[in-house]
C-alpha cells in the first residue's frame, strides 16, 4: 500500500511537466513589438520625502472639485535609480468622490512611487502611496515564530508546507492560468499537488495521510460537480466583477476562460478547508485505533462521522464568514441601497457569492464520510503502533498494576 501511495505521489508531481511541456507561446503579431517598444515604461519604486517643497489648495479645471496639491522632494531608495533626488507632485481631492486614493505626506515618510521612463530618462514620477513592506514582513514573522514556538517540529513542517503551497500557486497555477490554459484541470492539479505535499510533509507516509487526500479530492470533486452544474443551471458568465472584466480585456491571444476561472476559484477557496477536516476526522480516528486496537470498522466509521459532526457546522460557518468578509463593502452598499432580496439573487454577483458559499459547502460535508470511509476501512486492516506501556490500555480501569 506504501508504495502505491508513494507511486502517485511523484504522478501527481509529474503531471504539471508532462501535460504542460509541449506548449509553446504564439507569436507576436508584427506590429505588436514595434508598439511595447514605442510605449514609456512605468516603474514601481520606494523612496523617501526629503522636503515638502510646496502645498496649496486649488480647483481642478476639469472637474471643479477642490482638490489639494503637494510638491515633493524624494530620494529613490531601490531599483535602478536608487539614490538619484527628484521632485513629484501630488493630488488629493478631499470629501469627493474621487477621494480613493487620498494621501498627504510629510517629511521623512516612506512612499511608493511611479517612474514613466523613456530612453532610460525619468520623464514623469508621482506618488502612489505609501510602502508597507515593513509591517507585513513584521506579521509573516511573527505568525511563523508562533508557528515555531507552539508548534515545534509540526510548526516547521507547517512552515515548509506553507512556502511549497505559495511557490506552487505563483509559479506554477497563476502563471498558466495567464497563458489560457483550462482553469477547472490546472485547479485540480494544483490542488492534488498541495494536498499531497502538506498532509505527507506533516503527516509522512501513512494510512491516515492517504485516507486525508482521499477524502480532499473526493470533497473537492463534488464541489467542483456542483458547481459546474449549478453553473449551467444560473447561466454564469464569469463577468461579476471589475477584475473579470480587464481579464476579459487582456491579452486576446491568451483568452482566458471567465467562466472556467470562476470555478476554478470556488476549488481553490474550499480546497484548505475540506484539507482541515479530512485530516482532522483521519487523525482522530488513528487515535482511537491507536488507544484501542480492536476497534472494528464500524466502531471507527461510526466514530468519523459522530467527528465530522461536530466539524461540519462550524467549518461551513467558516467558509460562508471568509466569503461574506471578501464581500462586505458591496453587502453594505447593496443593504445601504435596500435593494430586496428577489431583486439581489437575480444578480449575477450576488448568485456568484452563494454558488461559491455552499458548493464549497457540499465539498467540505461530503469530504466527511469519504475520509470516515476510507479511514476506517484503512485502520481496520490492522493494528496500530504505539508508545503505550503494554500493560495499559485506554479507556479500561484495569492498569494492570
Amino acid at each position: 500500500m506504501f508504495r502505491f501511495v508513494t507511486l502517485m505521489i511523484f504522478a501527481l508531481l509529474l503531471i504539471p511537466s508532462s501535460v504542460f511541456a509541449s506548449y509553446t507561446p504564439p507569436p507576436m503579431n508584427p506590429g505588436e513589438e514595434e508598439m511595447m517598444y514605442e510605449m514609456p515604461d512605468t516603474v514601481n519604486t520606494t523612496a523617501r520625502v526629503l522636503e515638502v517643497v510646496e502645498e496649496r489648495t486649488e480647483i481642478e479645471e476639469i472637474t471643479q472639485e477642490e482638490r489639494e496639491f503637494q510638491l515633493l522632494n524624494v530620494e529613490i531608495l531601490s531599483g535602478e535609480y536608487k539614490g538619484q533626488e527628484i521632485e513629484i507632485e501630488g493630488f488629493n481631492y478631499v470629501d469627493t468622490y474621487f477621494a480613493n486614493s487620498n494621501f498627504w505626506f510629510k517629511e521623512g515618510d516612506r512612499i511608493t512611487v511611479g517612474l514613466q521612463i523613456e530612453n532610460g530618462e525619468i520623464t514623469r514620477a508621482y506618488p502612489i502611496g505609501y510602502t508597507r513592506d515593513v509591517p507585513t514582513y513584521l506579521l509573516g514573522g511573527l505568525f511563523i515564530a508562533l508557528l515555531l514556538l507552539f508548534g515545534k517540529m509540526k510548526g516547521l513542517k507547517s512552515v515548509i508546507t506553507l512556502g511549497l503551497t505559495v511557490f506552487i500557486l505563483f509559479k506554477f497555477m497563476i502563471p498558466y492560468l495567464l497563458e489560457g490554459y483550462n482553469p477547472v484541470m490546472l485547479v485540480l492539479v494544483t490542488g492534488a499537488i498541495v494536498t499531497t505535499l502538506a498532509f505527507v510533509i506533516v503527516s509522512g507516509i501513512s494510512r491516515k495521510t492517504l485516507a486525508a487526500i482521499t477524502g480532499t479530492v473526493g470533497g473537492l470533486g463534488a464541489a467542483a460537480l456542483i458547481s459546474f452544474l449549478f453553473m449551467s443551471l444560473m447561466k454564469l458568465s464569469g463577468f461579476h466583477g471589475e477584475e473579470e472584466i480587464m481579464l476579459g480585456m487582456f491579452d486576446s491571444e491568451n483568452a482566458i476562460d471567465l467562466s472556467g476561472l470562476l470555478l476554478a476559484g470556488i476549488i481553490i477557496g474550499a480546497l484548505g478547508a475540506v484539507m482541515d477536516v479530512a485530516i482532522s476526522i483521519a487523525s482522530s480516528l488513528e487515535e482511537i485505533k491507536r488507544n484501542n486496537q480492536h476497534a472494528t470498522y464500524k466502531d471507527l466509521f461510526k466514530s468519523g462521522m459522530n467527528v465530522g459532526g461536530d466539524i461540519m457546522g462550524t467549518m461551513a460557518n467558516t467558509l460562508i464568514l471568509a466569503y461574506v468578509g471578501a464581500s462586505l463593502p458591496i453587502l453594505l452598499l447593496m443593504n445601504a441601497y435596500e435593494y430586496p432580496f428577489g431583486q439581489l439573487i437575480h444578480m449575477e454577483l450576488y448568485s456568484v457569492e452563494i454558488l461559491r458559499t455552499l458548493a464549497g459547502s457540499i465539498g467540505l460535508v461530503l469530504a466527511i464520510p469519504i475520509t470516515a470511509l476510507v479511514s476506517a476501512f484503512l485502520l481496520s486492516k490492522g493494528e496500530i503502533q504505539t508508545a503505550q506501556d503494554s500493560t495499559t490500555r485506554i479507556g479500561d480501569r484495569d492498569t494492570g498494576s
